[in-house]
């Protein structure tokens, strides 16, 4: 079988996450990366194998490949899809797709236009307790969803892009939203949001534009509802990705991507534990792989990558202007 030729756009560290996880796989062949600045592209070429470039659509015009990586921060994301798309080449896409919707409706239309297979980078999809819970609420078996409840809490902040809300969008947009993309994944679509924001934490912070704090309640269009929290002011040297969701059957609690709890909501009281070790990033390529491989549709294609970045902005629009706000966006 002939090797998937795979080339990176952008080579910081989340570039180095899938490089190494595409290293391991026989199907794929690293053929090239391409960053603006050079070096940090050579350096890469010398570690996985492969050609390095300044300029990306000189690798797009020069490489015959299979698959793009495109690895760069929100701000940086232009016509990199539409271009990749129009050369009839796969896309990878890490989140958020873009800082407006505009964009992300061009770049939707270009990979539908083309035909080829997209995946965007919510890797927590692939954990075991979003897969199972999504199975449990899809299946029937879990009943009605009534109640939704997240937490992205960390103690994180950098100094550089991230903190500039033009750039990186704010924590909703560019962090917690693999919460939101999670409970939208297993919940449904929402119709309306309404949320608040603060900084009160990271106050000292020299350019920094974004919310440290943020509570967002929102309406599924099944009925059901939501709401997320989310904080880069955390307890120290711990990540909260946590969730629950109140369903006719069963109350689902996440405490970690992999582990989910069931307890039951008729008498006798029951309670169940189901819980597998994954590494995500693999997962959510070996996806796009198999997606390619026998023409399916991968799991996170770029239309969902779209609905998820609605659904933060709208969360935003709603924080600036103090009104709840409905979906879809103009």
């Amino acid at each position: 079988m002939r090797r998937l030729s795979v080339g990176f756009i952008g080579c910081g560290g989340i570039a180095s996450t899938h490089a190494e996880r595409l290293k391991t796989l026989e199907e794929v062949q690293i053929a090239a990366f391409s960053d603006l600045v050079e070096d940090r592209a050579k350096a890469m070429a010398a570690k996985y194998g492969g050609k390095y470039y300044a300029d990306w659509r000189e690798m797009l015009e020069k490489e015959k490949l299979d698959i793009v990586y495109i690895c760069l921060p929100p701000f940086a994301h232009s016509d990199e899809v539409m271009v990749a798309a129009e050369r009839n080449i796969n896309v990878f896409i890490e989140k958020p797709i873009a800082l407006n919707m505009k964009l992300a409706r061009e770049m939707v239309r270009a990979v539908e236009k083309a035909g080829v297979k997209s995946q965007v980078g919510y890797n927590c999809r692939f954990g075991y307790a979003i897969e199972e819970a999504k199975r449990l609420v899809d299946s029937g078996e879990a009943g009605e969803v009534g109640l939704a409840l997240g937490m992205y809490w960390c103690n994180f902040i950098r100094r550089d892009w991230w903190i500039d809300k033009s750039k990186s969008g704010g924590q909703i947009v560019e962090q917690s939203t693999h919460l939101f993309d999670a409970l939208r994944y297993i919940c449904g679509d929402v119709e309306v949001v309404y949320g608040q924001m603060n900084r009160v934490f990271w106050t000292d912070v020299p350019g920094m534009s974004i919310e440290d704090v943020s509570s967002t309640v929102f309406r599924f269009k099944s009925g059901a509802v939501g709401a997320v929290t989310a904080t880069i002011w955390g307890a120290n040297a711990q990540w909260w990705f946590k969730w629950w969701i109140a369903a006719k059957k069963y109350t689902f609690e996440s405490r970690d991507a992999n582990t989910l709890t069931l307890y039951s909501t008729s008498s006798p009281a029951r309670t169940k534990t189901v819980s597998e070790s994954r590494d995500t990033y693999l997962l959510e390529t070996k996806d796009l792989i198999r997606a390619i491989i026998e023409d399916k549709e991968a799991k996170t294609p770029i239309e969902e990558g779209a609905k998820t970045l609605e659904f933060t902005l709208a969360a935003m629009k709603s924080m600036e202007t103090g009104k709840p706000v409905t979906l879809p966006l103009e």
